[in-house]
């Protein structure tokens, strides 16, 4: 990827940044050594990808067809046509005697519309991909920019969101999936001419796999690139930052 790292560097301290972002990409050629699910059992996207994202060296994981850990994942990330059937009761009410409902939204009518308005793109390529963003080689583009990030920090990816962009709203807290929040929902923004960066890690199934301060950031790439050709005049350079980019820096 063609990225100035001079400039992201920058970037990385400025904000105070724990760990690099991680970019999702798509590709028919399999990972060198990259880690997937497992073939059988149940496995949350999200847990996996803290391999992406601690380990020493960033392992690269990746997900396909068969292999995908949870139905729901493999659905946002465009592997099934559906999550799982009956999806609209398991969201809500449930079944008596056959199914438990996760109360996450009230009625299965509302469930439906939700899945009828943000349904997700069929998978561009065999397998997707999550590297941490100074892992990727230059022929590997992110399509999305994921930060996992706790609230100080969020706070100066978010306002600098906004300032990049010029607009109040640039920031968008959609009712979604862990995975859905940092796949389909900024993959949609992706095709719009001024996205909207997406605000996750909501889904009360997906908190237990990221640690208890942590929320995601996920934007289109040519939204992240327009973060770091702004920095440079942007309330970064100012002491009101500076205050709590100290606090940063203790918890890092």
């Amino acid at each position: 990827m063609k990225v100035d790292m001079s400039e992201y560097d920058k970037f990385y301290e400025r904000l105070g940044l724990q760990e690099h972002p991680l970019g999702l990409f798509y590709s028919n050629e399999i990972p060198k050594n990259g880690v997937k699910p497992k073939d059988k059992g149940h496995a949350c996207m999200i847990g996996l990808l803290s391999r992406a994202r601690h380990h020493h060296h960033g392992e690269t994981v990746y997900f396909d067809e068969n292999h995908f850990g949870c139905e729901g994942g493999a659905y946002y990330m465009g592997f099934r046509s559906i999550p799982r059937p009956k999806i609209e009761y398991f969201l809500s009410c449930g079944i008596p005697g056959k199914m438990e409902g996760e109360r996450y939204i009230k009625t299965p009518e509302i469930a439906r519309e939700y899945f009828a308005s943000t349904k997700p793109r069929k998978a561009p390529a065999k397998y997707g991909i999550f590297k941490a963003f100074n892992n990727l080689a230059l022929q590997e583009e992110p399509e999305v920019i994921i930060f996992f990030a706790p609230p100080d920090v969020l706070s100066g990816l978010v306002v600098l969101t906004g300032y990049a962009t010029e607009r109040p709203d640039a920031v968008r807290l959609p009712f979604s999936s862990g995975c859905g929040s940092i796949l389909t929902h900024p993959l949609k923004e992706g095709e719009k001419e001024n996205p909207q960066a997406i605000l996750g890690m909501f889904d009360v199934s997906a908190r237990p796999f990221v640690e208890p301060n942590i929320l995601t950031l996920a934007m289109p790439t040519k939204l992240f690139l327009t973060l770091l050709a702004n920095q440079d005049e942007s309330f970064l350079i100012t002491k009101s930052w500076e205050l709590v980019r100290k606090r940063i820096e203790k918890q890092r």
